[in-house]
């Protein structure tokens, strides 16, 4: 960001990025519920798909860490332009504030429609209700996949935005290393890229920060700390490493115009065998932690592969996306907001969808279709009708919690 010539071009690239991994998380969450691999979803569908569950182990390796390193390449610069105060100042608006709102008045609908999946027959805004007071419960829980989708029911719970406060712990680590390190922590090189030495070493140490972490816990658990702060112990070195990679890629001074390091097809190839051994590993390390835990080769395979798949896949996105051409809707001006409310908003009606089409005579495939493009139809038409009006969005969330008081009662 040190010339304003370069700015344009390489923003439209990595809000495109960005959109296009929010597009991939929406498609995630649409699959689960149809997935043989993910019985404990809030929503139980009793039709099934092999091709789902191969669209959610792509979708699951790549996605958040693609976010994370988009994240991390845009904080530096942002870190540097506003000083310490105002980039925490400015993270806290952007991060903190959606992700009370939306926990407390728009979350509590997946966890209504698990509850209603499960037999439940109190009213919407009772069940609110009852688990509205979990709220001041900040006591640190750790659960197994299951035992957390099951107690989601029961307690105010931030479900996908699980990633704005991880993000913003992040921000934080890197304000402090701003404090103690000085003005040069975010001085920009002049290299004209990520180096291959850098970018190798840093991904062999995430990936084996990733490994180890394998052997702490189950991959599937999750933790929780008050209703705000619920994530993957496991994948934190994962996301830690990405957006320190994406923040390390910006320092050397990478733009648009420096191009990608290696080919697209070794990349592509990298990408396939990863994603292979990571298939064959994450299997095996959850019937591992069934007889006591993973062995150190398996754990650190599975953290070397899922590493390398998210990279390659990474950069092949990111290869993908730079071939747009002029008047492409990804060059469109605007996309950091949509994909921004596009994450925000798109997960209660995924359920909702869910919910709606289980037993139904439907085909998987148009399930799936309808659960994927309806929700985010919707929330680009919202964000569009919002647009740059602030107060819109906390209204238009009142107004749709105040609906499903009346709709279920």
């Amino acid at each position: 960001m040190n010339s304003g010539q370069e700015t344009p071009v390489r923003f439209w690239r990595l809000d495109a990025l960005r959109l296009a991994g929010v597009l991939a998380v929406v498609v995630q969450h649409a699959a689960v519920a149809y997935s043989a691999h993910v019985p404990w979803w809030y929503v139980r569908d009793p039709v099934k798909s092999a091709l789902v569950d191969v669209i959610l182990l792509i979708c699951d390796g790549a996605t958040m860490p693609l976010l994370f390193a988009v994240a991390g390449y845009f904080a530096l610069p942002s870190l540097d332009r506003r000083g310490l105060v105002g980039f925490l100042a400015g993270r806290a608006r952007r991060l903190l504030v959606p992700l009370v709102w939306l926990t407390l008045f728009f979350c509590p609908i997946i966890a209504y429609v698990d509850y209603r999946d499960k037999g439940g027959l109190d009213g919407f805004f009772a069940h609110w209700l009852a688990i509205a007071p979990t709220a001041l419960d900040w006591r640190f829980l750790l659960f197994a996949d299951a035992d957390a989708a099951k107690l989601s029911q029961t307690l105010m719970w931030s479900f996908h935005l699980w990633f704005l406060a991880v993000l913003f712990v992040f921000c934080l680590v890197l304000t402090a290393a701003r404090l103690a390190a000085g003005p040069w922590l975010t001085r920009r090189e002049s290299r004209g890229g990520p180096g291959w030495g850098r970018l190798g070493l840093l991904a062999l140490g995430v990936g084996l920060a990733a490994g180890f972490g394998q052997m702490a816990c189950p991959d599937p658990a999750w933790a929780r700390l008050g209703p705000f702060l619920v994530f993957q112990p496991t994948r934190l070195p994962l996301y830690a490493g990405f957006f320190l990679l994406g923040a390390s890629v910006w320092k050397r001074g990478w733009s648009a115009e420096n191009g990608l390091p290696g080919r697209p097809w070794a990349w592509g190839l990298a990408c396939l065998f990863a994603l292979v051994v990571m298939a064959r590993t994450s299997g095996g390390t959850i019937e591992a932690w069934a007889a006591g835990g993973p062995s150190v080769p398996l754990a650190l395979a599975n953290g070397l592969a899922r590493t390398a798949f998210a990279l390659a896949a990474t950069i092949l996105a990111a290869w993908l996306i730079g071939r747009a051409k002029a008047g492409s809707p990804w060059r469109r001006p605007g996309l950091s907001r949509t994909s921004f409310d596009l994450y925000l908003y798109h997960f209660p009606p995924v359920v909702v969808l869910q919910y709606w089409l289980c037993g139904t005579a439907l085909p998987v495939a148009a399930k799936f279709a309808v659960c994927t493009a309806v929700p985010i139809l919707v929330c680009l038409g919202a964000s569009r009708l919002c647009g740059r009006r602030v107060w819109t969005r906390p209204a238009l969330v009142g107004l749709v919690f105040v609906g499903c008081a009346i709709f279920w009662g």
